[in-house]
């Protein structure tokens, strides 16, 4: 079923397991982690992807046979959550019956406490670059009690470039040694080829320079920082600095639709090694200052090395 069958598309027949994530948008991540979870249970749960899929998808992945639903009908369910552990976060019809949620697999910290009471062990909320880590590692625990650690090809790419995609391509300072043995692991089941790293990148900044301003939107989240409302978008992108030369008037401009009291772009260039920062308020600006090594002219920040938003995040707060 392609991408524009899914659209609006709802589930009519009933399921006992669907394994979802969040709904302000889907990264590749978490697409990866819900397709590939499938194949864990005995019998495969339904994947329903409700958030819009974000610029990390790139177009070859959405052409794979990624089967997914977008919306449910009916409420007799239990839930499996990837990639996302704030309830709020999480689709309506899973905030409506937060007791049916059976298992939750997450590398965001905040919630953690909370799930593990209600779940206790099936609460996987780990320090790992990557929830597809996770997943992997899932997988294989309870194939080889089975006796078999095999999974498909669609699934191990899926992962391993969800692996890819979250880690910087194993540069940022999140990823671990988990992620890394994963990704060994995960080779030998992908058919992608030898210069897919290089092809999903440069095919993301393709896709983004086509239409910027939705793929702004589609990675923006508002974030309390410091008590400061602030729209917060990261795009990891090969040459970050051409693109703020090129698009800043626009990133400004999406930005400030969210009527906040600041906004925040930030972008992971992994041609160079480092980030580029873009922000007008001098208040975001002295908190970066504190926390890394970052030197501003104007607007535009420049760091030593790659950041991901959700370190950003942590070292502020």
């Amino acid at each position: 079923m392609s991408l524009e069958h899914l659209k609006g598309a709802k589930i009519t027949h009933m399921a006992k397991i669907i394994v979802t994530s969040g709904t302000r948008f889907t990264d590749l991540d978490a697409l990866a982690s819900a397709v590939a979870y499938r194949e864990i249970p005995p019998e495969p749960p339904l994947v329903v992807i409700p958030g819009p899929l974000n610029q990390s998808v790139s177009r070859e992945i959405r052409r794979w046979p990624l089967n997914f639903e977008t919306n449910i009908n009916g409420d007799n369910y239990d839930f499996v959550i990837v990639d996302v552990s704030e309830l709020e976060a999480m689709p309506p019809f899973v905030r409506q019956h937060p007791d049916r949620v059976v298992e939750i697999y997450d590398h965001h910290f905040g919630f953690e406490e909370f799930w593990r009471k209600k779940l206790g062990e099936r609460a996987k909320i780990e320090e790992v670059g990557a929830c597809a880590t996770l997943i992997w590692e899932e997988l294989k625990r309870r194939r080889i009690n089975q006796g078999n650690s095999r999974m498909t090809t669609l699934a191990a790419n899926l992962l391993y470039t969800a692996i890819i995609s979250n880690s910087l391509n194993l540069y940022s300072p999140l990823t671990t040694d988990r992620d890394r043995k994963v990704l060994e692991e995960l080779k030998p089941f992908t058919n992608l080829p030898q210069n897919w790293i290089s092809q999903y990148y440069l095919d993301l900044e393709r896709e983004i320079y086509l239409k910027p301003e939705v793929v702004i939107r589609n990675d923006t989240k508002v974030q309390n920082i410091k008590g400061i409302q602030c729209a917060f978008c990261q795009l990891e992108l090969w040459n970050s600095r051409d693109f703020l030369r090129e698009h800043s008037n626009r990133i400004e401009a999406v930005l400030r639709e969210y009527s906040t009291e600041a906004w925040l772009f930030n972008s992971p260039c992994l041609s160079e090694g480092r980030n580029y920062l873009y922000t007008k308020n001098e208040i975001l600006k002295n908190l970066l200052r504190r926390v890394m090594t970052i030197t501003f002219e104007g607007g535009i920040g420049v760091t030593n090395k790659l950041w991901l938003r959700k370190e950003i995040l942590r070292l502020i707060q």
